[in-house]
């Protein structure tokens, strides 16, 4: 391979790197210089108008302030923001009328760096093309001292000499490759934090603006709200209770003489049926009584029907029986 063509081979790796850099510039010009500048632009002259509305009605604002942001890239962010907004109301001549509007939720809550600047300006992936120029400009070091090496001739003194020379200016060429790439991404990195701090510096402003347009806190108005709510609950409480007793004492009453004649009729059913049981049990105990007992009174009586027929047929045994025993109970008391 002659030295022209040798050259010429070293000359790829920094022309590719420099075709990178200038790319990577152009392409964070277009894609972020320019968007945030007009987003910029944009958030300030919106915030400088959200300011200068500050004076006007309280009521007219919200409308005001949504003309502002139409069209804008920060209409979305008003939207969802817009909802959390609480409609104050009051009484004027005895008429319900709506008052103002009041924050609950802080402005920064809802136009927050992320939505407002990182999402639609891409900062995510610009953060770090300047480490990735870095990278590439290594990456070209590299090349170029590969392709030195590659075409490095020993066989003699003069080749040698001459293959140094096309090393030494190939590593050159990748240092200045590399040296421009680092610079350009200083120069990247510089110029995107400047933009971004001017973007959050905007952003901050347009917050307060928000923040200062509408007054913040709605407690005590809910409180009154909840303390209303809560006496017209208890009246309402007490004049269904007092619907309630109402409604119920005839039903009560109604179920007090059911359940009375209920019981009459059941005290008179319990009656009847200890009366009938108590008759049955009577009935028993008087065959029972009468099985037991009507026996040994017929042979009783049998037995004093012998002997009354006994005593009917021999009367003379019977009058000589009383005279002995009569005889024998005098004899011992002579004795005595």
């Amino acid at each position: 391979m002659d030295s022209q063509t040798s050259s010429l081979l070293q000359l790829i790796p920094p022309l590719v790197v420099i075709a990178i850099i200038l790319a990577a510039g152009f392409f964070f010009y277009t894609r972020y210089v320019v968007n945030a500048r007009s987003l910029c632009d944009v958030i300030r002259k919106t915030s400088a108008t959200v300011r200068s509305m500050s004076d006007g009605d309280e009521m007219m604002r919200k409308t005001g302030v949504s003309r502002v942001f139409q069209g804008t890239p920060l209409e979305l962010v008003w939207r969802d923001f817009s909802k959390t907004l609480h409609t104050q109301v009051g009484y004027v001549n005895g008429v319900k009328q709506q008052k103002k509007f009041r924050i609950t939720v802080p402005a920064q809550a809802y136009f927050s760096v992320s939505s407002v600047v990182d999402r639609p300006l891409g900062v995510d992936y610009f953060k770090h093309l300047p480490g990735i120029l870095t990278g590439v400009g290594i990456i070209g070091t590299f090349s170029g001292l590969l392709f030195g090496l590659s075409n490095f001739d020993a066989s003699s003194a003069e080749k040698m000499n001459h293959s140094i020379a096309l090393l030494l200016g190939g590593v050159r060429d990748a240092f200045y490759a590399s040296a421009a790439a680092i610079t350009a991404a200083m120069i990247i990195t510089h110029v995107e934090k400047l933009h971004y701090r001017r973007c959050l510096s905007a952003l901050d402003d347009l917050v307060d603006a928000l923040n200062g347009l509408f007054e913040a806190g709605v407690g005590e108005e809910y409180l009154s709200a909840l303390v209303n709510q809560s006496n017209n609950s208890s009246e309402i409480a007490k004049s269904l209770k007092d619907e309630l007793l109402g409604a119920m004492v005839p039903v009560i009453r109604q179920l007090e003489n059911i359940q009375s004649h209920q019981v009459e009729g059941l005290a008179e059913a319990i009656g009847k049926a200890l009366l009938e049981s108590n008759r049955n049990l009577a009935a028993q105990l008087e065959s029972t009584l009468i099985r037991q007992v009507k026996k040994p009174i017929e042979d009783l009586g049998i037995k004093l029907d012998n002997r009354l027929s006994h005593l009917n047929s021999n009367p003379q045994d019977l009058a000589l029986k009383v005279i002995r025993a009569r005889q024998s109970h005098e004899q011992p008391q002579q004795e005595a």
